[in-house]
């Protein structure tokens, strides 16, 4: 194995990083929106609820203005919202589809193998690969055995950490 292969695992790994990231991104707006159309029915409900007050009722009318500037309130925050989100939210949708491309692109490059051994590491372990800086793993920051880093050189084959056997690149 080149280390160019390993390289790609690597950043077939960042890649769907970034993408799931850039996904969890898009529905946190999504989420958001949700939000904001469960508090503006809330808010007309409450106004439905207190209905048209007579004029002696004090205490039915100060309710109904408190509903209604609720309701103002939560139309500005979806207006805000809105002309936030279009911006953001095309700009999120753009880099997921950038990186689920770089994604599929990588992973046409790997071996069967290697994605096995990728999601088997992965069950177990957060960021399955990782880079070798300073002769030590990068997952776990130890420092790797004269043995180990001879093997990461030749680059033959993949690599793991004897420590917490993430995937060296």
């Amino acid at each position: 194995m080149k280390m160019t292969e390993a390289r790609n695992l690597l950043e077939w790994h960042q890649a769907k990083v970034r993408g799931a990231a850039a996904q969890r991104g898009l529905d946190e707006w999504r989420a958001r929106e949700e939000e904001l159309a469960a508090r503006r029915k809330e808010a007309e409900a409450k106004i439905k609820r207190i209905g048209i007050p007579a004029e002696n009722d004090i205490d039915n009318q100060i309710a109904l203005k408190l509903a209604q500037q609720e309701l103002w309130l939560v139309d500005k925050d979806t207006e805000r919202f809105m002309e936030e989100r279009f911006e953001k939210e095309f700009a999120l949708r753009e880099s997921k589809q950038e990186w689920d491309e770089k994604a599929v692109e990588r992973e046409a490059a790997l071996s069967r193998e290697k994605l096995e051994l990728y999601y088997k590491i992965g069950e177990n372990i957060q960021n399955p690969v990782v880079e070798v800086k300073r002769r030590s793993c990068m997952g776990c920051f130890l420092p790797l055995s004269v043995v180990k880093m001879e093997e990461w050189y030749k680059g033959k084959t993949l690599v793991t950490c004897d420590e917490c056997g993430r995937i060296l690149v």
